[in-house]
């Protein structure tokens, strides 16, 4: 059933699983899986979450520089200046921030806060900004920043949401995923405290290396592309301290998040780690997990954090160039046995296996050489045709079932998938189905130690049983809407066209900006929207309305912020032309 609207609850049922045949009945966990590697896999990421996340506290790296940890799922780093504080980072919401600021002002010297860093475009480093901010507090970020942080919410961000809120298991209880392998669980941020954002855009931004010199203390920041392609590093030449961002962190890298995102940039990221080294830090702060001292062993340990991705890239490389497919590839690429045994290379975040596929189809494209996958067979026809070889649905399921009662429980989600796919399974056969799945993607569960992958399978059985929760509505700071640039408006209003509802249809309206002189032509046609800065092109019929507004106005008009009659009637927006045809325009368009 679904879950209700807005309401974020852990509610993992006990699943029943439910079979085909009288001959086969429910077991034990203890029959289905292996119970000594499901107690390795949790005890590994328990004892990950002692040593590397810990209690919330406060910890001093150097003389000028102090470290949040364990409160929220990034670090945040405060540098001190006899003129004032620099902070790095600032959480995931204002309500971390708030426990962040208040365990500071009890550790570490109080001054104003002159800067604020940000180190990449990701949330967890950039969503309580509002809680640190002052009158005179300027904010730094590379020159790319802004575009690669509003593309989290653009063309793809409702499938990277969704997708984000199961690698990080949002409603999964703290026995079965006890941490990220990165932070604390974002559930306990994210489910009461995420109605209240307060991301802000940098006020002055840089490209290559930037130095600033505040209070006496010089504090560099140099462009450090890897996780992200914005991301910096911070360095305190006083200190000999280091602030990796997310370039380095106590588990293997996440070379390509199953999320989903643009392609992580393999070779800078490995550059980049090669500038850490020349620096020779004896104190390293990571975005994410614990502080490493000691010059040798923070060498010893980048160098083997860039060999263990070089080796990845190379490795794919060595194997397209010999005719392998993707799939083979991805199951072969492993990491040499000096390299696995590392403790800091642990494919609890990132995985080999993904980041193989990853470097190839960035570099190859989704295409991998083999002929056969040219011109395939419809996927459901595929799935339809197999299921009939193999006897049909019921024997099919009947199959799924056994193999989950003997522990396998992958080549049960394979043909329970194959089911699904073909459409063959229907009316209770279906709902049967999707509990046998939920229960497979559980078995797989509980033998994984990597907390994405993990998290990810128990959220998808959640959602199989339960639902797919709905997200809960969150309201941005007015100075944040100000300055999401209004062409990312139009650019995202594109794909948001129904095109149920614009067949047959060729119309026009123009958008009107005094504020910033700017405007924008949209043009249903062909069931697309096309959308033209400035003059429009030629074949564009006449407009059918003009509406003229500020900027602000209409962006938050966009964001469901502020109501389009509202704005009419206040006088906000004035349209001039068919009103109500342009209603219907309006209409044609998602929100």
């Amino acid at each position: 059933m679904k879950r209700e609207e807005g309401v974020f609850r852990i509610i993992l049922a006990a699943a029943v699983l439910m079979f085909f045949t009288g001959a086969l009945s429910c077991t034990s966990q203890k029959e289905k899986n292996d119970p000594a590697t499901a107690t390795a896999a949790l005890d590994t990421i328990s004892r990950h979450c002692q040593e590397q996340i810990g209690d919330p506290r406060i910890e001093r790296v150097s003389e000028h520089v102090w470290a949040s940890l364990g409160y929220d799922l990034s670090n945040t780093v405060l540098i001190h200046t006899a003129e004032g504080n620099v902070i790095v980072d600032t959480s995931l919401n204002p309500t971390a921030a708030r426990a962040i600021k208040r365990a500071f002002s009890e550790a570490a010297p109080q001054a104003a806060v002159k800067a604020i860093i940000y180190t990449h475009s990701h949330v967890d480093h950039t969503m309580g900004t509002t809680v640190w901010v002052e009158n005179t507090t300027r904010i730094w970020a590379t020159d790319s920043f802004a575009t690669h942080w509003f593309k989290q919410f653009g063309l793809f961000g409702r499938s990277e949401s969704v997708r984000g809120m199961r690698q990080m298991g949002y409603h999964i209880s703290r026995e079965e995923v006890p941490c990220s392998a990165i932070g604390p669980v974002m559930r306990t941020f994210v489910l009461d405290d995420m109605a209240e954002l307060g991301p802000l855009m940098p006020t002055d931004t840089f490209s290559g290396m930037q130095v600033l010199d505040i209070g006496g203390v010089k504090i560099e920041m140099y462009s450090a592309p890897g996780e992200t392609h914005d991301q910096l590093i911070v360095w305190i030449p006083a200190d000999k301290t280091l602030l990796a961002a997310d370039d380095f962190y106590w588990a293997f890298p996440n070379l390509y998040t199953i999320r989903g995102a643009s392609p992580r940039p393999t070779d800078e990221w490995i550059k980049s780690i090669d500038d850490m080294r020349r620096l020779e830090p004896e104190h390293l702060v990571p975005g994410h997990t614990s502080i490493l001292h000691g010059r040798d062993k923070i060498q010893d340990i980048l160098t083997d954090y860039r060999d263990a991705i070089q080796y990845v890239r190379d490795d794919v490389v060595r194997r397209a160039n010999r005719g392998e497919d993707i799939d083979t590839i991805a199951e072969s690429v492993k990491l040499p046995a000096e390299l696995a045994r590392l403790p800091y290379l642990w494919e609890g975040y990132g995985q080999v296996d993904w980041s193989a596929r990853a470097i190839y189809t960035n570099n190859m494209g989704w295409f991998d050489g083999r002929a056969d996958k040219l011109y395939p067979l419809p996927h459901a026809e595929v799935a339809s045709r197999e299921i009939a070889m193999m006897g049909g649905p019921q024997a099919v399921a009947t199959q799924a079932g056994k193999a989950l009662v003997d522990g396998d429980a992958r080549w049960a989600i394979h043909l329970l998938s194959k089911l699904n796919d073909s459409g063959l399974a229907t009316g209770s056969m279906q709902e049967k189905v999707k509990q046998m799945l939920a229960e497979g993607y559980r078995q797989i569960a509980a033998d994984t130690a990597n907390t994405n992958g993990r998290a990810y399978l128990l959220e998808s059985a959640l959602e199989l049983t339960q639902g797919v929760p709905v997200q809960q509505q969150v309201a941005l700071p007015v100075e944040t809407v100000a300055s999401i640039p209004i062409d990312f408006i139009f650019i995202n209003m594109s794909p948001r066209l129904d095109p149920a509802k614009a067949a047959g249809v060729h119309e026009s309206v123009l958008y009107q900006f005094p504020d910033t002189g700017r405007q924008f032509t949209v043009t249903v046609r062909n069931s697309v929207a096309e959308v033209v800065e400035g003059q429009p092109l030629p074949g564009t019929p006449q407009p059918l309305a003009t509406l003229t507004t500020d900027s602000l106005t209409y962006k938050m008009i966009a964001l469901k912020m502020l109501d389009l009659p509202a704005a009419f009637a206040q006088g906000k927006i004035s349209v001039e032309g068919d009103l109500p045809a342009l209603i219907v325009f309006m209409g044609r368009f998602q929100t």
